[in-house]
C-alpha cells in the first residue's frame, strides 16, 4: 500500500510538474506541437478518470466549492458566447475549465488523500525552481566562460555578472512561474514544523532554500510581496495551532531579563529593515535597473484602458482574453504590457462583467468558509496544511493586484492544487456524512439540489472539453502546416492548407489573414489576377472580424494598390498607421503604399513617425530604395526630430547645422531633468563624437553611478575609453554591455580583434544576441498573433509588395561583422 501511494503521489507530481514547467504553448517556437502536447497530457488523464466515474457510478465533487465553481464555469461560457471575439474568448475559458478538471481530480477522495497531493504539488513546484536555477546557472557559466575568453582570464570583478540573471524559459513567463513558487512556499515552511523525522526536516529547509532562490531570480517583484504575505499569513496561523503554540512556549523567554533582551532585539531587527528599505527607496545612487525599472507608468496605462473597457462592456464584459485585441483602441502606447490589465481582480471585472464579479466573489466565500472550518475543526496536523492552504491563496490574491495570472495554466493548475489540498483535508477532519449547513430540511434539500446538478455538470463538461479541444486541433494543425509551406514557397500547399482551416473555423480571424496573406505572397511570385481578388477578399473578411488589426490593414492597402484601387489603398494605410501604435514596421509598410500610391504628404508623416518610434531604422537601407525617400529623407528626419526630444533628435541629426541645435537643445534637456539617463548617454556619445572627452565622462559617470546595469551608458563608456587609448578597459565596458543586451557592444567588442582572432565565445554570444535582437525588431507582429489568437505568427507578416523589409543599421552591422568574424559562414 505504501509502495503504491507514493507511486499516485510521482505521477501526481510529474502531471502537476508539467503544468507548471512547460513554457505557455503560444510563447514557443512551435505553436502547434505544444499546444497539442498539452491538450495530450490533460486527455490521457482525464480520460481514463470520467471512464472510472462511469463504471464506479459516481460524481466528481462534494464540497461547498461544487456550486461556486460550475458557477464561475456557466459565466465563463456566456461571456464567451457574448464575447467581441468569441473564438479568442473560447480559448481561454477551456483552459479555465482544464483547471477546474485538475481540481475536481485532485479533490476526488477515492483517488488521493491530502498529503499526497500536498506532496504531488510541492514536488511539482520543487521541481520548477530546480529547472529554474538549472537555467540561470547554465547563463552565469556562460558568463564566466565569456569573461575568461575575453579578459585572457577571470578576475575577482568577473565573478559577479552585471546584473543578475532572469529565470527564463521555465513555465508561462518569470512572473507566472513566481507567484507559482509563492505559492508553495507556505507548504515547505510548515513542513519544517510537523512531527517528522530530523532528515524530513532538513529537507523541507533546503527546498525552502531553492524555491526562495529561484523566487528571487524571477525578479518578480509583485510575487516577490506575495511570497511575503503568504508567509507571513502561514506564520500567523501556524502560531494559532497547538503544534504553534508549542514551538512559541519553547522559544519564549523564561525571565524578565530575557524577554527585555528579545524584544529589544525584535526591535532593533525591525528598525534596521525599515531603515535599510527606505535607504534602497529614497536613495538616488546605485539603484540597479532590474529591481528599479520602471513599470509604473505602463502599468498606469493598461489598468486605465482595462478600467475604460468595464465602462464601454460593464454588462457582461468584453468577453475572457481578449484585452490585448482592444487595448490598442483604448491606448496602445505599451503593447508589450498590453495583454492583460496587469491586475487579476481588474482583468476577472473587463472579461466577465458584472456576473463574473459575482461568482467570483461567491467563490471566494465559498473557500474562506471551508478554510475557516478547516482551522476550527481538524487536527494539528491538517491544520498546518490548512494554513499553508490559506498562505498560498494570499500570495496568489497580493499577487495579483499587480499582474494579472487569469487565463494562464501554471497559475490555474496550482490554484487547483491548492483548493484541492484544503478540500481533502477539511474532509479527513470531519465525516461528510454530516450536514455542513445547520438549516431547516427544505434548505438541505436546495442545497443537495444544487450540489448534485453541479456534480452532473463536470464530468459533462470535462468531456466537451476534449472534444472541443480535438475539433480547435484540426484546424490549428492545418494553419500551422499551411505556415510551414508558406514559409517555403510551397505555395499550392499553403493555400489548401489555409483553406481547409478557414473551412473548419471561418469566424476566426487569423486563419483569414492566413489564407489572404499566402493568396498575397502567392500573388507576388505569379502575378495572377485571380490570387490578388481572393487575397483582398481574405483580409477583408478577416478585417470585419478583427477590425483593429494593423498588420491586415497593412497588407491589403498593398493589395489595393496593386489593383489600382488608390483611394481604398490609402484608407487601409491611414488605419493600419492608426492602429500600429508601437510598431514601427506596421507604420513604415503603410508609408511605402502611400508612396506607391502617390499620397506624398501621408507617406513622408508615416516614415517620420517610424523614425520617432524607432531611431536605428535612420541608418537602414530602405532610405535609399526610391528617390522619394532619397530627396525627402532630410525633411522626414526634422519631422520625426520635432516629434521626439531634443536628445533623441540628436541621434536622427545628419547635417552640422540641425546637429548643433539638437545637441544645445539636448544640453537643456538634460540641465531640466537631470535624471534623464536615456538624455545624458545621447549627450555624452556626441561629445565622444566631437572629442569632448571630459565633458562626456562627466555624463556617463553621473548614468552609470545610478544606473550600474545601464547597457547603452557602458557601451558609450567603451568607446570613451577606446579614445583614451585604452582598450583593455574598453573591452570590459563592451563585455558588460553586451551582457545586458546591448547589440552593438559585441560589435565593437568582437572588431576590437583582428577578424581571425575573435573569440569563439563571443561570436556565439553575437549570434544569440541577433538572434533575439531580429526576433524584438518583429515582436509587436509576432505577439499580434500569439499572445492574441493563440497561434504561431507566420514568417512573413508584412507583404514584401514595393518595399524591402528594413532593417536597422545596427542589426545590419551585426549581421555584417558576424560574416567576417566567421570567414563568411553567417553571411546574412
Amino acid at each position: 500500500p505504501r509502495a503504491l501511494a507514493l507511486s499516485a503521489v510521482a505521477l501526481a507530481a510529474s502531471w502537476l510538474g508539467f503544468y507548471l514547467i512547460a513554457p505557455s504553448p503560444f510563447i514557443q517556437a512551435e505553436t502547434f506541437r505544444a499546444t497539442a502536447l498539452l491538450h495530450v497530457a490533460t486527455g490521457v488523464v482525464f480520460f481514463p478518470y470520467l471512464i472510472s466515474l462511469v463504471f464506479g457510478r459516481r460524481l466528481p465533487g462534494g464540497s461547498v466549492l461544487d456550486v461556486p465553481l460550475v458557477a464561475l464555469l456557466g459565466v465563463y461560457l456566456l461571456t464567451t458566447a457574448t464575447s467581441v471575439n468569441w473564438p479568442v474568448s473560447l480559448e481561454v475559458s477551456l483552459t479555465v475549465l482544464m483547471a477546474l478538471g485538475v481540481f475536481f481530480m485532485l479533490s476526488d477522495a477515492r483517488l488521493f488523500r491530502s498529503w499526497q497531493v500536498e506532496t504531488a504539488f510541492v514536488l511539482a513546484a520543487l521541481a520548477a525552481a530546480v529547472r529554474a536555477l538549472w537555467v540561470v546557472g547554465g547563463d552565469y557559466l556562460d558568463w564566466l566562460r565569456l569573461a575568461d575568453a575575453v579578459g585572457g582570464g577571470l578576475s575577482r570583478s568577473d565573478l559577479l555578472p552585471p546584473t543578475v540573471p532572469q529565470v527564463h524559459g521555465v513555465g508561462d513567463g518569470p512572473n507566472l512561474l513566481a507567484v507559482v513558487l509563492a505559492m508553495s512556499l507556505p507548504f515547505v515552511l510548515v513542513a519544517i514544523f510537523r512531527p517528522a523525522k530530523a532528515a524530513l526536516r532538513a529537507l523541507a529547509v533546503l527546498a525552502t532554500a531553492a524555491i526562495a532562490m529561484a523566487l528571487f531570480l524571477t525578479l518578480a517583484r509583485s510575487a516577490w510581496l506575495g511570497a511575503g504575505a503568504g508567509a507571513l499569513t502561514t506564520a500567523l496561523l501556524v502560531l494559532a495551532t497547538s503544534a504553534g503554540r508549542d514551538l512559541l512556549r519553547r522559544l519564549w523567554p523564561t525571565t524578565t531579563i530575557r524577554r527585555w533582551l528579545l524584544g529589544t532585539l525584535v526591535l532593533a531587527v525591525v528598525a534596521l529593515a525599515a531603515l535599510g528599505t527606505a535607504y534602497l527607496v529614497q536613495s538616488v545612487e546605485a539603484r540597479p535597473l532590474w529591481l528599479f525599472h520602471d513599470s509604473g507608468t505602463s502599468r498606469a496605462d493598461v489598468m486605465q484602458a482595462g478600467a475604460d473597457m468595464i465602462g464601454d462592456y460593464p454588462l457582461l464584459g468584453t468577453g475572457p482574453g481578449v484585452y490585448s485585441l482592444l487595448y490598442p483602441q483604448y491606448s496602445g502606447e505599451f503593447p508589450i504590457d498590453g495583454l492583460h490589465s496587469h491586475n487579476g481582480f481588474l482583468q476577472a471585472a473587463v472579461d466577465l462583467g458584472v456576473p463574473g464579479t459575482l461568482a467570483l466573489l461567491a467563490v471566494v466565500v465559498a473557500l474562506g468558509w471551508l478554510l475557516l472550518r478547516g482551522l476550527r475543526e481538524t487536527e494539528s496536523s491538517a491544520r498546518l496544511s490548512i494554513a499553508a492552504c490559506a498562505g498560498a491563496f494570499v500570495a496568489f490574491a497580493s499577487f495579483s493586484l499587480f499582474d494579472a495570472p487569469n487565463g494562464f495554466k501554471g497559475p490555474l493548475v496550482a490554484l487547483a492544487a491548492v483548493a484541492a489540498v484544503a478540500v481533502l483535508n477539511v474532509r479527513e477532519g470531519r465525516r461528510w456524512e454530516e450536514a455542513p449547513f445547520r438549516f431547516g430540511p427544505f434548505w438541505r434539500r436546495l442545497a443537495w439540489v444544487w450540489s448534485t446538478a453541479a456534480r452532473i455538470v463536470v464530468p459533462i463538461a470535462m468531456v466537451g472539453l476534449l472534444v472541443t479541444w480535438v475539433r480547435l486541433d484540426i484546424g490549428h494543425y492545418q494553419y500551422s502546416s499551411s505556415v510551414s509551406n508558406a514559409n517555403v514557397q510551397g505555395w499550392p500547399k499553403a493555400l489548401d492548407q489555409a483553406q481547409r482551416a478557414v473551412d473548419l473555423d471561418p469566424q476566426f480571424a487569423v486563419y483569414r489573414l492566413q489564407l489572404g496573406t499566402v493568396q498575397g505572397q502567392a500573388y507576388l511570385e505569379t502575378d495572377s489576377p485571380l490570387l490578388l481578388v481572393d487575397a483582398a477578399a481574405q483580409l477583408g473578411r478577416g478585417l470585419e472580424l478583427a477590425p483593429r488589426s494593423a498588420i491586415a490593414h497593412a497588407n491589403l492597402a498593398l493589395l489595393l494598390a496593386k489593383a489600382g484601387d488608390s483611394g481604398g489603398a490609402r484608407d487601409h494605410a491611414l488605419a493600419a498607421i492608426e492602429f500600429a501604435n508601437s510598431d514601427p514596421m506596421v507604420v513604415l509598410a503603410a508609408g511605402a503604399t502611400l508612396e506607391s500610391t502617390n499620397w506624398g504628404e501621408e507617406a513622408a508623416g508615416a516614415y517620420a513617425l517610424a523614425l520617432f518610434l524607432d531611431p536605428d531604422l535612420a541608418d537602414s537601407p530602405f532610405w535609399a530604395g526610391s528617390p522619394f525617400r532619397r530627396t525627402g529623407f532630410s525633411d522626414i528626419v526634422a519631422t520625426s526630430a520635432l516629434m521626439s526630444g531634443p536628445c533623441q533628435s540628436l541621434r536622427l541629426a545628419t547635417e552640422p547645422l540641425a546637429r548643433d541645435e539638437a545637441l544645445a537643445g539636448c544640453r537643456r534637456q538634460v540641465e531640466a531633468d537631470p535624471d534623464d539617463a536615456e538624455g545624458r548617454v545621447a549627450l555624452a556619445e556626441a561629445l565622444i563624437e566631437d572629442g569632448s572627452l571630459a565633458e562626456a565622462f562627466a555624463e556617463l559617470d553621473y548614468v552609470l553611478t545610478r544606473q550600474p546595469d545601464n547597457g547603452p551608458a557602458r557601451t558609450a563608456l567603451g568607446r570613451w575609453h577606446d579614445g583614451q587609448g585604452d582598450l583593455a578597459q574598453a573591452r570590459r565596458q563592451w563585455l558588460r554591455a553586451g551582457q545586458l543586451g546591448e547589440l552593438e557592444a559585441w560589435v565593437l567588442l568582437g572588431d576590437s580583434y583582428p577578424s581571425d582572432q575573435v573569440p569563439t565565445e563571443l561570436a556565439e554570444a553575437l549570434r544569440s544576441e541577433l538572434r533575439r535582437a531580429e526576433e524584438e525588431h518583429r515582436l509587436v507582429g509576432t505577439l499580434y498573433y500569439r499572445a492574441k489568437f493563440f497561434r504561431v505568427s507566420p514568417e512573413t507578416i508584412l507583404l514584401p509588395g514595393e518595399w524591402p523589409p528594413p532593417l536597422p543599421g545596427r542589426i545590419i552591422r551585426a549581421e555584417e561583422a558576424l560574416a567576417r568574424w566567421t570567414g563568411g559562414a553567417d553571411a546574412p
